[in-house]
């Protein structure tokens, strides 16, 4: 560290500007150390995703456009195109954009927000690198480098964590909700009321005990009355969710409406298939306990044990060794 300020300070002939100057290097230092762990994290150099992207990107020029291909079409895929472009230089982008929807911010707005909260908190952890530098001016030098690149790196860091903790959140409030929802929605159907009619009834039935996913249901409900079509309507549902059993209710009742099948009958038959799931991640999570219970006992209860059974034994025996010696 203090070689590194002697050469700026060589180079600039000025110890006020080269102290600057490796504060700057510190806050980049941070950022990128965050923009590092975070593209590790999140799976960003993964081998499956890019090459994925590689044969999106071959099969687009593969299209063949006819001569009644529509021109509201091709805008709206311009505006795609130009969208994700944008979203490659921007702070949100798709990704960000989908946690935003787990986290039950449905507003056009609302990556905006998100953005405009990191860029301010950003800025926060800038303005208090600079009253650090005034409050110790007489911390050491490494000291001071290193604090303000953690303070930039947890700037960085810190919404998408927030973000994440959300979505998370709420997706394990959606799933503790969700076994009542398809009970009640199998009991509905089989008494005899139509798909849209049961959603709208358990919705209403599970708002005071599960609100974030009668909320969910009955915005599917409005969507279906506003013309959207049932199965299009249940594919947004989950990907609003991002549940896995959604997207698996979702399947079995867009394949029962395809085939004319009863859609009672359907749901029946997932909801004991479900059941039995949770039984088995039930089995697992207790298969588990014994191995996690391990580590606490070993380092809270055994030592207190040890202490209780053999302290006494060992007291008398440093006593016979003193009197014998």
């Amino acid at each position: 560290m203090d070689y590194l300020l002697s050469l700026i300070t060589e180079l600039l002939n000025d110890p006020a500007q080269a102290l600057y100057v490796v504060y700057a290097i510190a806050a980049v230092a941070g950022v990128t150390l965050a923009l590092g762990i975070g593209q590790i994290l999140s799976g960003l150099y993964s081998p499956t995703r890019k090459r994925l992207a590689q044969l999106k990107m071959q099969e687009g020029p593969q299209v063949n456009v006819g001569p009644d291909f529509d021109e509201s079409l091709e805008h709206g895929l311009s505006s795609k195109k130009r969208q994700e472009l944008i979203g490659r230089f921007a702070f949100g982008n798709e990704e960000t954009r989908k946690r935003l929807i787990h986290s039950g911010f449905h507003s056009n707005s609302a990556l905006a927000i998100f953005n405009g909260c990191r860029i301010l908190l950003f800025v926060g952890a800038a303005i208090g690198s600079l009253y650090l530098l005034k409050a110790f001016p007489d911390t050491s030098n490494t000291i001071l480098f290193y604090g303000i690149a953690v303070m930039m790196g947890i700037a960085f860091l810190l919404p998408s964590m927030a973000l994440d903790h959300l979505a998370n959140r709420r997706m394990r409030k959606l799933k503790q909700g969700f076994p009542d929802a398809l009970d009640l929605l199998v009991v509905c159907c089989e008494a005899g009321l139509g798909l849209l009619a049961a959603l709208n009834r358990v919705a209403t039935e599970i708002r005071l005990s599960h609100f974030q996913l009668s909320e969910e249901l009955h915005l599917v409900c409005q969507k279906c009355r506003a013309g959207l079509p049932m199965n299009v309507a249940l594919q947004e549902f989950a990907e609003r969710t991002g549940l896995e059993d959604i997207q698996g209710l979702n399947g079995s009742i867009t394949q029962s409406m395809r085939l004319g099948t009863g859609i009672a009958e359907t749901l029946r038959v997932y909801s004991e298939e479900y059941r039995e799931k949770r039984i088995q991640a039930a089995e697992e999570m207790a298969g588990k306990l014994g191995v996690k219970m391990m580590f606490p006992m070993i380092f809270c209860i055994w030592p207190s044990f040890f202490i209780v059974a053999i302290g006494p034994a060992m007291l008398k025996l440093a006593e016979v060794w003193d009197v014998a010696f």
